[in-house]
């Protein structure tokens, strides 16, 4: 006999680490899912970042938001890296992620 169980909770397995970035770095969040958190942040910066890279985690799975050297693609549309200040609240991409990092 076979059942299906539904737990009560939510699995979250994304892989967090804790590493020396640049200064003006607080988090990002790599094409894998990985999630790098600047080590050197108070425990309260670090919930933030990790909410905000949560957002991006989801952006790269459901295919809105993907990056190389040169570029960011969001929803079809590219953005010349050199072109932009990354993280800055106005792109697209960073302005549902700063809702959710700013509630925390």
């Amino acid at each position: 006999m076979a059942f299906k169980i539904n737990p009560p909770y939510v699995v979250d397995n994304t892989p967090i680490r804790m590493v020396d970035l640049e200064n003006d770095v607080m988090g990002r969040t790599n094409k894998n899912g990985v999630i790098l958190v600047n080590k050197k942040l108070s425990e309260k910066d670090i919930q933030k970042v990790i909410a905000h890279e949560k957002v991006h985690v989801d952006q790269f799975k459901n295919g809105e938001l993907d990056y190389d050297n040169e570029n960011v693609y969001w929803r079809g549309k590219t953005y010349k890296r050199s072109k932009i200040k990354e993280g800055s609240k106005t792109l697209p991409w960073e302005s549902p992620a700063y809702k959710v990092s700013d509630n925390v």
